[in-house]
């Protein structure tokens, strides 16, 4: 444990905030950082899963932070009510309930770490957890020691050195009866796939933690090329096809960082063989992604697509509007003396749009305001006749704009279905 100090030392902040269960690993960072008199606080979350055992754990970090004067937050959640009511898995609703009270517990302040007890056997661990769930590089590489402002000092330190620690030094845990339990995807492997592949192979450990250092190096390597795609994507707002043929290991982690999950990966390379506006879901992101749409040789990254289906309704007014937007037409009533309709297929027929001189095709007034190719084709327009009036939702034909002197006009609403 003499090597952990100078891990912290490396990683110097103004103040800690340690993330603190009541088990051994936190207990022994607890007083890693009090007996170095570093700058910290606790933060504990109860989720009241297990009743006066996770009452215990609560009051044990409260009372030894009372006892050494050190600020101590809590977060009670009862995660079991949650469960019950709306699904989910546990361990990730737990991870996400923890992680949002320390954020809200750094605030403003960019230069506090948060430190947890993550140990070597977590990220052994980690590392087979991945490796089920067809992770990328990233996730094969394992934790890191500092990254996104949490701070892990134990994660070179094996678990059985901890516990050897705390036993020397007369530091108290409570043990999580939880963790027992290998119902749970990382128990099973800390209690059951682990432990046989030692039987076959003594030092599977060690080979596992040179693996993930290669998978580290490795990232390392792509993470520059996959951000710099994955921006030229994001700026863009489509995957061009060819793109699709790089490494599979660089398209991983670059769609990663658009959150889309490695899962979705064979069903984007089968889209690229699809026909025009095939489509695959993805699940929510904080980007907003909803689906990726095959329109020739492009893959369009879809937030809010806007609607192209439109009804409309008319009415007879007496005056325009101070502020004009493209979901109402004003008209000139003498201008309409046939039957209006939302017509399709008008992409390359023209007009001057309101606000400009030149005549524009359709499809490039659609084209100019974002509109992305495989939607273009069935937007509609307004249209009298053979004469095009506008486009619900992006402009109308200036021949059609009214004068201000007159004293009534046809106002046209429009609603996106």
């Amino acid at each position: 444990m003499n090597k952990v100090y100078e891990i912290i030392s490396k990683h110097p902040a103004p103040h800690y905030i340690l993330a603190c269960s009541a088990g051994v690993d936190s207990m022994v960072l607890f007083h890693t950082f009090l007996a170095h008199q570093l700058p910290f606080s606790v933060a504990h979350v109860n989720y009241k899963l297990r009743g006066e055992d996770s009452e215990a754990d609560a009051r044990m970090i409260r009372e030894l932070c009372v006892l050494h004067h050190i600020p101590f937050h809590e977060r009670t959640f009862d995660l079991g009510e949650q469960l019950t009511l709306e699904g989910g898995n546990l361990q990730q609703e737990a991870r996400t309930i923890r992680y949002e009270f320390f954020k809200e517990l750094v605030g403003e302040a960019p230069d506090v770490l948060i430190v947890t007890a993550h140990h070597q056997d977590d990220q052994i661990e980690t590392f087979f957890l991945h490796l089920f769930r067809n992770s990328g590089l990233a996730g094969l590489a394992g934790m890191h020691e500092l990254r996104g402002g949490i701070f892990r000092p134990f994660l070179t330190i094996p678990k059985s050195e901890i516990i050897a620690y705390a036993q020397a030094h007369g530091i108290s845990w409570r043990e999580d009866q939880s963790n027992a339990d290998s119902k749970y995807q990382r128990n099973a492997i800390r209690l059951d796939v682990i432990p046989t592949l030692e039987k076959l192979n003594p030092s599977i450990k060690e080979q596992v933690l040179m693996l993930q250092n290669a998978c580290y190096q490795s990232y390392l390597e792509v993470f520059e090329q996959a951000k710099a795609l994955s921006v030229q994507w994001k700026n863009q707002g489509f995957i061009p096809i060819k793109d699709l043929e790089q490494d599979l290991t660089l398209l991983v982690e670059a769609f990663k960082m658009l959150e889309i999950e490695p899962r979705f990966i064979p069903s984007i390379m089968q889209l690229a063989d699809a026909e025009n506006n095939k489509r695959v879901h993805l699940a929510h992101n904080s980007l907003g992604y909803q689906e990726l749409i095959k329109f020739k040789d492009k893959l369009y990254l879809i937030d809010d697509t806007p609607c192209i289906d439109f009804s409309f309704s008319h009415v007879l007014v007496d005056s325009l509007p101070a502020k004009f937007n493209t979901l109402t037409f004003y008209l000139d009533p003498h201008q309409v003396e046939g039957e209006l309709k939302l017509v399709r297929g008008k992409l390359m027929e023209s007009f001057v749009p309101v606000g400009m001189n030149n005549a524009k095709t359709v499809n490039a007034i659609l084209k100019d305001h974002g509109i992305p190719a495989f939607q273009r084709l069935d937007w509609p327009v307004l249209c009298i006749d053979d004469q095009l009036i506008g486009i619900p939702g992006v402009s109308l034909n200036r021949a059609f704009s009214p004068k201000p002197s007159l004293s009534s006009y046809l106002k046209v609403t429009f609603t996106a279905c």
